[in-house]
């Protein structure tokens, strides 16, 4: 049951884990469910699950009239057309995903990139309300980027625009998944913080234990967090000179445990940037950490669910 007024759907589909909400048109979450994303799905027996979930979620809260049903998937997507143009760790290509939840739910069904998501989010409920140019910068297991302009979203001439996580920071510097070295993405990434700490002689598996071990005093891995802060604020003050925003918000995972490092951040790109005419040096790094958390993906999901399905190219 579709409504032009009514709540807005949700899904946040990840490759670990799959969130799903009701959420209101101001962008309370008002009921959700989450379950561990089956290791190997295929499509359509995801589609069939993804279906089967909401429809109980949407039935527990007493079937409310839905405007539309938001989807962030874990890659490349044409939001035109709903489809999943790839899902690289399953092998699955041009998955109409969209089509097949349509046809479960009966429900419009908006679709794209979960990086896409989190940035319609923080524009339209999170740290960025009320800006029209800003950049959302995601550093999780991989890194990448969301950019507004004009108070839209723009993806560039191949879909690609935000893609800072490839930007290369050190020609020699470690491997990447993309085949080059020295990305941004190979040096501040969630696996990247561990395989560096653990090159050091430190022993984790997760970035999370290295941001305890730095917090319970641990030389190395405060150092090492250090580093990060600067390659980091390297690539904040990249997209400054390049984009003039008003805004970048830091999100994702890895950000999440980053708090004491910010100012180290901040303090790097200001070193970097170029200096607005006022002189203010604060004023010429305009960089905060996302207000919604680890919702900002799910909340995405919700927000491009209160927009209209854009025309094909």
């Amino acid at each position: 049951m579709a409504g032009r007024g009514g709540m807005l759907g949700a899904i946040d589909f990840g490759g670990t884990k799959t969130a799903l909400a009701l959420v209101s048109p101001g962008g309370a979450v008002l009921h959700r469910d989450r379950f561990p994303t089956p290791p190997s799905p295929a499509p359509r027996e995801m589609a069939d699950l993804l279906a089967d979930r909401f429809g109980r979620l949407w039935t527990q809260a007493g079937r409310p009239p839905l405007r539309a049903l938001g989807v962030a998937v874990p890659g490349p997507a044409d939001p035109a057309a709903a489809v999943l143009r790839r899902a690289f760790d399953w092998g699955w290509k041009d998955v109409p995903l969209g089509a097949l939840l349509a046809e479960r739910l009966g429900l419009p069904i908006r679709l794209d990139n979960d990086v896409n998501c989190c940035t319609l989010a923080e524009g339209r409920f999170g740290a960025a309300v009320g800006r029209r140019d800003f950049f959302w910068l995601q550093v999780s297991t991989g890194v990448g980027g969301g950019l507004v302009l004009g108070g839209r979203l723009y993806r560039g001439g191949n879909g690609m625009a935000g893609e800072i996580g490839h930007v290369v920071l050190e020609e020699d510097g470690p491997p990447c998944a993309c085949g080059r070295r020295g990305c941004l993405e190979a040096l501040v990434s969630g696996p990247a913080i561990v395989r560096r700490y653990r090159a050091s002689g430190g022993r984790a598996e997760r970035a999370e234990e290295v941001f305890a071990a730095a917090a319970g005093g641990e030389p190395g891995a405060a150092r090492l967090l250090a580093e990060v802060a600067r390659d980091l604020g390297r690539a904040v003050a990249i997209a400054i000179n390049l984009l003039d925003p008003e805004l970048i918000v830091l999100g994702g995972g890895v950000i999440h445990g980053f708090a004491p490092y910010l100012e180290a951040t901040r303090a790097v790109a200001r070193a970097r940037v170029l200096r607005q005419a006022s002189g203010d040096p604060a004023a010429s790094v305009p960089l905060c950490p996302t207000a919604l958390g680890g919702d900002a993906a799910l909340l995405g999901a919700a927000a491009l669910a209160a927009t209209r399905r854009p025309a094909p190219a």
